[in-house]
């Protein structure tokens, strides 16, 4: 919606002002009204003009045709962040960055503090058509929530988004840091078009602010300058020690407001490969964390059945153990198989190393199979209702979730008591949004241990999937 078509003009002793109706959508009860009238009022006093025009300056709160409204001597001031398009030049979002900082820091020294920002706070003054030239403008908190309870202006984004992880734990404000943070999401989200915390539900998004789960900036803008693009991950760092103070960020903007901050695509064509690797990583890990998470209700409903019922499901034969007959390629073998097959059992016989968050997965996964069947066997006949399709759909994302393919073995070291097999395949993984195949390779080093070959040491992919790190993993040696 035009900011023209928004506001009313008054004249008030021989000046124009231009009134904001706040309570456009709906009107408060009486009592109610009253409460808010008296903190707009409260708010219009609290906060001073800043040097840089970048707050809104309004003058008074103003009865008119049935209607309160906000009189500022601007009119031009209530473009609303979703109408901006995705992906800013990062030179305009730097600009407006600055501007921001200086205010926040003058409101600082007025001792006007903010725990943080969010964009129902931003407005930006000037033309759609014309965006480039925009100029970002800052409503006092208590003013935003207001126009977005009362007004026609929906919430973009809710407030979990931007609170940094101090603030969710339940401790207090970092200062100035806790509001670094926030300008951090609002900056990233100006660059890449989506916020660096993402999540299904507000607690999927809490939890990847406090694991500092995200891409990196440049990771979905590689064009954006290196400098940029490490700054705007500093404010994002989830520990607030790690994040610059304003006037350390105001500093650090002024030396980019002169620098070059889109390379050329020959500049960054080199990492686009790793690139596309770590973000394949970065979904892989939150999908294997979202599965998981989203099941427990289920294993916990289920538990008691599991418990009272011990081998109902979880054998399909005789299971295959690990003896001094077996040889080394046979128990490297049996350990890709048992990840297929979910077999927890045969797993635990080829390994003699903590298989962490490995065991985990599998461990999870066979459970879910098992409750999938009993689920099925519980809904009769022919009743192929909600209950029915829901329960499928349970067992087939459990059912083919991750397992490997193309395995290839070849022995890199070996004599009569330890031999190292280097293991190349391709992991797949299957998620809601498709088939997610990497290339893998592993080393796997086999010693006798009692009389059996036993694997006593791992690293490369599997490696990097027992100890939970996904993003970065290694080929070993």
């Amino acid at each position: 919606m035009r900011s023209e078509n928004l506001f009313k003009k008054f004249e008030r002793e021989g000046e124009v002002l231009y009134g904001r109706n706040i309570f456009s959508r709906k009107q408060p009860r009486s009592r109610v009204l009253n409460e808010i009238k008296q903190e707009l009022e409260d708010v219009l006093d609290k906060y001073p003009a800043d040097p840089g025009n970048v707050l809104v300056d309004f003058v008074e709160l103003h009865k008119a045709d049935y209607g309160y409204y906000l009189l500022c001597r601007d009119r031009d001031w209530q473009q609303l962040p979703r109408d901006l398009p995705e992906k800013l030049d990062p030179e305009m979002v730097l600009d407006w960055w600055q501007q921001l900082v200086k205010t926040l820091n003058y409101l600082r020294a007025q001792e006007l503090d903010w725990k943080f920002i969010t964009l129902d706070q931003l407005r930006f003054s000037g033309a759609l058509s014309n965006y480039e030239k925009m100029a970002v403008r800052l409503l006092p908190p208590e003013l935003a929530e207001i126009l977005t309870k009362y007004g026609d202006v929906e919430k973009q984004l809710g407030e979990e988004y931007f609170r940094p992880p101090e603030l969710i734990e339940g401790g207090a404000a970092a200062g100035e840091k806790s509001l670094v943070f926030s300008l951090g999401v609002i900056m990233y989200y100006f660059l890449t078009g989506s916020p660096p915390f993402q999540g299904r539900d507000k607690s999927e998004v809490v939890d990847r602010i406090i694991t500092d789960s995200r891409l990196n900036l440049r990771d979905l803008r590689p064009e954006i300058a290196p400098a940029l693009g490490k700054l705007v991950d500093s404010c994002l760092a989830s520990r607030p020690e790690n994040r610059p103070e304003l006037a350390e960020l105001q500093g650090k903007l002024q030396l980019l407001s002169g620098q070059r901050l889109k390379l050329d695509p020959k500049d960054y064509q080199q990492e686009k490969s790793g690139i596309q690797r770590r973000i394949k990583f970065f979904n892989l890990k939150q999908t294997l964390k979202l599965n998981v998470k989203r099941r427990w209700h289920l294993l916990l409903l289920f538990a008691v059945i599991i418990i009272m019922i011990p081998l109902m499901f979880l054998s399909t034969g005789v299971e295959e153990q690990i003896t001094s007959s077996h040889s080394a390629e046979e128990v490297a073998r049996y350990f890709y198989q048992s990840i297929n097959e979910k077999n927890l059992t045969l797993l635990d016989d080829t390994a003699v190393v903590d298989l962490g968050r490995l065991r985990r997965m599998v461990s999870e996964s066979h459970v879910m199979e098992t409750v999938r069947q009993f689920y099925e066997m519980q809904i009769p006949e022919g009743e192929a209702d909600e209950e029915q399709i829901a329960a499928e759909s349970v067992g087939e994302e459990f059912e083919t979730l991750f397992g490997v393919e193309d395995l290839n073995l070849i022995p890199e070291q070996e004599n009569e008591e330890e031999i190292i097999f280097r293991a190349d395949y391709q992991f797949f993984l299957n998620t809601e949004e498709g088939r997610v195949e990497l290339e893998a390779r592993d080393y796997l080093r086999l010693n006798i241990v009692n009389d059996r070959w036993q694997i006593t040491g791992v690293s490369g992919f599997i490696k990097d999937i027992i100890t939970g790190d996904f993003e970065e993993p290694g080929n070993g040696s």
